[in-house]
């Protein structure tokens, strides 16, 4: 029997380009939200970007901006205070309903998984990602509109912080001796076997020990994410079981929200995310826990 068909409460928290155009045409109109963040290695300017070209109302949230000061992690989660300075000013309420997209043109899709992931940890569940982002919206001829797009009304949502989603390195850590859940890494195999290079040059490549590979975009297809289905036969291909216990991880807490994306897809509500990732094992965690590191 094939994964999907075991899940007790298949949902999904995607919503396609059609259905965004018929909110924007009614009164249940949602907050529309661009999440871009360049990918590693480009040099873009999302900023200037989304000022150039957005879905029409949409505002900018920037993820750098967005996160843990103390860190040199760029994308760690916020305090919950200063994840509502972040979404105050972009019109989001409690009885909203929000939805992200990036305007990521390789895949389609990139950041926005990592967006609704964060709406989720500090208790906002009415999130949605754009399947297939700013590019199919293009794609299909959809209006546009360019400038400064902002709200003064400050949010009525006070976010309240779900550790439950967030696990830190010495849960991981203690995880290698208990087996309480399987860690699945977002990362490319070369990265998780060691033998391809870590955006940044300081961080060599290799693994957390008894973790499994799941690449990100082989949730992707088209630029937007594969059916159920599909989904449930990648988890197959890479032996994770989508309902078991299991927390996602990556190179910086980005495409790891991909993995937990899909397992919400496929019925599995409450996946975390390692958040330090990759980035934080290999700064701190000792030698011993780290697999197929390069000596070089």
């Amino acid at each position: 029997m094939a994964y999907y068909e075991t899940v007790s409460r298949p949902t999904t928290h995607l919503m396609t380009t059609e259905k965004l155009a018929s909110l924007l045409d009614s009164d249940a109109r949602p907050v529309v939200i661009d999440a871009s963040i360049p990918m590693p290695g480009e040099t873009r300017d999302c900023k200037a970007e989304f000022k150039e070209k957005h879905i029409p109302g949409a505002k900018f949230l920037d993820l750098k901006e967005c996160s843990e000061k103390n860190t040199s992690n760029a994308y760690m989660l916020p305090t919950p205070d200063r994840f509502q300075e972040c979404i105050d000013g972009l019109g989001v309420l409690s009885s909203s309903k929000v939805v992200v997209y990036d305007a990521n043109q390789k895949v389609g899709m990139f950041s926005s998984p990592r967006a609704w992931y964060m709406f989720k940890v500090f208790g906002f569940h009415e999130v949605f990602v754009l399947d297939g982002g700013l590019k199919k919206w293009v794609a299909e001829g959809r209006p546009i509109e360019s400038g400064d797009v902002t709200s003064k009304a400050l949010s009525d949502f006070k976010p309240v912080y779900n550790g439950n989603l967030v696990k830190s390195l010495d849960q991981i850590k203690t995880n290698i001796t208990d087996k309480n859940f399987l860690l699945v890494d977002a990362r490319s195999e070369g990265r998780f076997k060691g033998v391809a290079p870590e955006p940044r040059k300081d961080i060599k490549p290799g693994h957390i020990p008894d973790s499994k590979c799941m690449f990100w975009t082989k949730f992707l297809e088209g630029g937007h994410f594969k059916s159920p289905e599909q989904l449930a036969q990648v988890y197959k291909e890479a032996g994770v079981d989508p309902m078991a216990p299991h927390v996602a991880t990556c190179g910086s807490g980005v495409t790891a929200c991909f993995i937990a994306l899909s397992s919400y897809m496929l019925g599995n509500l409450d996946v975390p995310v390692y958040d330090g990732a990759w980035f934080d094992w290999y700064q701190h965690a000792p030698d011993d826990l780290k697999v197929d590191v390069p000596s070089e």
